[in-house]
């Protein structure tokens, strides 16, 4: 029995990054046809919380830290549902958005530090890119609910809830300026600066370190 379990263990082991990346693809793929309904987005949501919480599961301590993130995260979003006092939402974003950006910083640390690139090393890249993209959305949504007014839409009475930030913040990732968001406030612009810059860094750097783990051209540049 312990054979069986033990390569069992050892494989999902080998897959943290794509259960992760299964599940942030599964969360971009239906939040437009769920964004109106908060429920079905919070079980989503769980979805790449529990992943995240997985694929950070090497060390003790960065488990334990994810945790406590993503537990207050996913029961400050069902009590703001139930209760619907702005407090607790507000509260969620801060937690969501420190969880989006561990997870990221960890997988990041875990993807450039890989010895050799495997089918789960190129998973960890992109779900990085991806919980980057998540990341800058919550930002720009607490941005909004802190300071409403921080963003303009072309289309009249447009409604800024989060699906409508995960849109803005992945066409600013990927620095298409589609132009039909425009951040108003300095905050607001700020944020948006920033992640432009980080989505050009992280694909110009994770490219070259993953084309040097894989043997293509040394690391040092030497002979």
């Amino acid at each position: 029995m312990r054979g069986p379990l033990a390569r069992y263990l050892a494989r999902a082991r080998a897959m943290q990054f794509h259960y992760l990346l299964a599940a942030l693809i599964l969360l971009l793929a239906v939040y437009p046809y769920v964004g109106a309904d908060p429920i079905a987005l919070k079980v989503l949501s769980w979805f790449v919380l529990t992943t995240g919480v997985y694929a950070v599961s090497n060390r003790r301590r960065q488990v334990v830290i994810a945790a406590l993130l993503a537990v207050p995260a996913f029961g400050l979003g069902w009590l703001y549902i139930i209760t619907g006092v702005p407090a607790l939402g507000t509260a969620e974003s801060i937690f969501t958005l420190l969880f989006y950006a561990f997870t990221a910083l960890i997988c990041l640390l875990r993807v450039v530090s890989a010895r050799r690139v495997t089918s789960d090393t190129i998973s960890g890249a992109v779900s990085v890119y991806l919980l980057m993209g998540l990341t800058w959305a919550t930002a720009y949504s607490l941005v909004e609910t802190v300071n409403p007014g921080s963003f303009a839409s072309s289309q009249p009475d447009a409604a800024f809830t989060f699906p409508t930030f995960i849109y803005y913040s992945f066409v600013t990732l990927a620095t298409l300026g589609y132009g039909d968001i425009t951040p108003l406030t300095d905050q607001a612009r700020s944020l948006a600066l920033l992640e432009t810059v980080s989505g050009t860094l992280y694909i110009a750097v994770l490219i070259a370190r993953l084309v040097a783990a894989a043997g293509l051209i040394p690391e040092s540049g030497g002979e």
